[in-house]
């Protein structure tokens, strides 16, 4: 390392990413107590703004942004260049009683790691990847764990003003989502950490359609690779959202699109209601019939969210909800049978065994061919008496 060097003449682009990590993580947060000097500066992300000469129009924008700090700085490098340096920087730390973040600095600055001149940062690029490679946004760099999303957002920059209201929007309902700007910074290539999102921490996938969205190589890519996830894992995973309207690739004509009506036009649903009820994650499935015991005349079928007010029999007294029972399969002893010519039942006992109900059925048929027979001797009596009296 090199003490002897200017660091006024060191620009704030060749900050590296661990050094940019640790300003974002340390200013980002609102402090409530301002500095002890005379200029009563805030002592996080807004103080270093207004030492940047940046306007207080453009810190209401900074301050819906998810990275402030970063955003501070890539605006304080194009907007005044002559004093986005290292060197001012570390006075306006000082300047906003920040030396908390001034030493840490000085710490990085010993190990070479603060700043790295752009011909070397391919050569170093080992530094700014994080040690944990499961840490994607900066919200898993503040819990330390791996976080879920209910939705990617995957959009064109010209409409990143209708994504910040979409964000603002929808987190203030109590979604989580999150973009590319909310990713660390360090990794191999741009895809690598939005593909992990969009496979392994995300339940949907949002795509603000637009003209200017068909433009971009990246959208295409994830989408194709988010439809790809989809199909090998069976979910419904695309939501596309019409911001402004455009032919819509043929593979997303199948899908449901969400229409985004201007304000101030006729709409034909709620837009944003049908948003939050699209990002819901899906309640636990009720496990099938399969799954239950053998005894299916102990399924016991509830109607849900119905109440009976009646008395009768088959309803539940007190309002509680009604279950019906399938019915018992019948035993052995409710079964009949009935002869050919009688109309007399025989109750099968089920105690009973084979032989003996084909003893019973043998038994019928005997007495039945006994009748016959004393029916037929009747009859040739009766002919022969006949015709005794015809010869006599």
């Amino acid at each position: 390392m090199d003490y002897n060097i200017n660091l006024h003449s060191i620009p704030l682009s060749w900050l590296t990413n661990e050094s940019r990590t640790l300003l974002s993580n340390l200013l980002n947060g609102t402090k409530i107590f301002t500095s002890e000097g005379p200029e009563k500066l805030p002592r996080y992300w807004l103080g270093l703004a207004s030492l940047a000469g940046i306007s207080a129009e453009i810190a209401v924008t900074i301050n819906m942004h998810p990275n402030k700090t970063a955003n501070v700085l890539e605006i304080w490098e194009s907007c005044n260049p002559t004093t986005a340096n290292v060197g001012c920087l570390l006075q306006y730390l000082q300047r906003m009683d920040r030396f908390d973040v001034y030493d840490d600095c000085i710490e990085l600055h010993k190990q070479g790691k603060f700043f790295v001149k752009p011909s070397e940062k391919n050569a170093r690029v080992c530094l700014d990847i994080p040690e944990d490679d499961r840490l994607i946004t900066y919200e898993d760099r503040r819990t330390g764990e791996p976080q879920f999303y209910h939705a990617y957002v995957v959009y064109a920059q010209e409409d990143k003003d209708f994504v910040d209201y979409l964000l603002t929007k929808m987190r203030a309902a109590g979604f989580r989502l999150c973009t590319e700007d909310d990713l660390l910074p360090g990794h191999a290539t741009q895809y690598e950490p939005i593909s992990r999102l969009i496979s392994e921490r995300c339940h949907r996938i949002i795509l603000v359609y637009s003209p200017d969205f068909l433009k971009c190589p990246a959208n295409s890519y994830y989408t194709n690779y988010a439809q790809a996830v989809s199909i090998e894992r069976k979910q419904l995973k695309l939501l596309p959202l019409m911001y402004r309207h455009c032919q819509l690739p043929v593979p997303m004509c199948y899908y449901h699109t969400l229409f985004y009506t201007p304000p101030g036009q006729k709409a034909p649903y709620d837009f944003w209601q049908k948003l939050s009820n699209t990002l819901e994650t899906p309640k636990a499935r009720i496990p099938s019939l399969s799954s239950t015991s053998s005894d299916h005349s102990s399924i016991n079928i509830n109607e849900v969210n119905r109440t009976f007010e009646t008395k009768d029999s088959n309803c539940c007294s007190d309002n509680k909800p009604l279950y019906l029972q399938l019915p018992s399969v019948p035993s052995l002893k409710s079964i009949s049978m009935t002869g050919l010519n009688t109309c007399e039942k025989i109750l099968i006992d089920d105690s009973k065994s084979l032989s003996e109900l084909s003893h019973l059925s043998d038994g019928k048929q005997k007495k039945q061919n006994k009748i016959r027979t004393f029916i037929k001797t009747c009859k040739k009596k009766l002919t022969k008496k006949a015709i005794v009296v015809v010869d006599g």
